[in-house]
């Protein structure tokens, strides 16, 4: 029996989880051969700025996959014969794909979105899910289009969000069903029941900047404290935490012009179903230019909060 052929899109470090799965699962490699792996360019990371491969990129090399990175599309890929694959995958690429590929595969190209849409479309729809304190979340297939994560469904489940979860507790759950699901539907892919999304109610999710965790000194001191504000308690500030984690992070600006990032922070979380939020504890911080320090030793060297 001739495998399923795939090219795998992707870039991100729960992206790179994923490939790991497809390329080592045995109940999915006697059906899906990963022929090649498209990912983002190397990028310059750190204080010197130095040269890194994507997560996925890493990945692929480890396996001996053939890879490409997004500027090789309407080049090397051609050459490659796209049309010839059974299928493109998509998760965490961080790219858009050309409109006159989207239809040369057999099936076409195959989005793995981390959220159950059409809420939160974009590129972050797991930290919105977090700030706004959804309880539940999902992953959704779809059959992509020329529109952002606009394309009919073709599989979703849910997740119930833990009060306990952040961000890389999403990427590790959502990511695991994203595989259990994909590997459902490659069962039954020529019998699938794709609907159309109700794009009446799409929401969106937005590219995280360092900006959206930052919160002023004085309101951060009297969220601490137990006061209320208005932008800002500790259910908003906790749930900021989640999402950002561990960047870019929530942090503020000290008095003395430096700034201060909240590295760990927990909040007392009662038993039960019903969440209530009391005290904030800052566990631990990092001052710009300084290594990370639990909190009460840097409230006796600055002696600030």
């Amino acid at each position: 029996m001739n495998k399923f052929s795939i090219a795998y899109f992707g870039s991100s470090d729960f992206s790179a989880d994923f490939l790991e799965k497809l390329l080592t699962d045995q109940s999915i490699n006697r059906l899906v051969t990963v022929k090649f792996v498209v990912t983002q360019p190397d990028q310059p990371v750190g204080r010197k700025q130095i040269l890194t491969p994507t997560p996925v990129k890493i990945v692929a090399k480890k396996h001996n996959v053939k890879y490409f990175k997004i500027g090789d599309l309407l080049g090397q890929l051609d050459q490659l014969e796209i049309r010839n694959l059974d299928l493109c995958l998509l998760y965490a690429y961080g790219a858009i794909i050309p409109k006159d590929l989207l239809t040369l595969p057999k099936y076409g190209f195959w989005c793995l979105h981390p959220s159950l849409l059409p809420k939160y479309r974009g590129t972050s729809p797991m930290a919105t899910a977090l700030i706004n304190d959804d309880r539940e979340t999902g992953v959704t297939i779809i059959k992509m289009d020329e529109k952002i994560d606009h394309g009919p469904i073709i599989a979703q489940e849910e997740y119930k969000i833990l009060p306990t979860d952040k961000r890389p507790d999403l990427e590790i759950k959502l990511t695991d069903l994203a595989f259990e699901m994909f590997k459902k539907t490659v069962f039954i892919k020529d019998s699938l029941q794709i609907r159309p999304q109700n794009h009446a109610v799409a929401t969106y999710s937005k590219k995280l900047t360092k900006q959206d965790g930052f919160i002023e000194f004085e309101e951060l001191k009297k969220a601490l404290n137990n006061v209320t504000m208005k932008q800002y308690n500790n259910e908003t500030i906790y749930n900021l935490f989640r999402g950002l984690y561990p960047w870019p992070g929530i942090w503020t600006v000290l008095p003395n012009g430096k700034r201060l990032k909240i590295t760990n922070l927990t909040t007392c979380l009662p038993a039960g179903k019903v969440k209530q939020f009391n005290n904030l504890t800052i566990e631990s911080v990092q001052l710009e230019g300084k290594k990370e320090v639990d909190f009460e030793t840097f409230k006796k060297a600055y002696k600030i909060f």
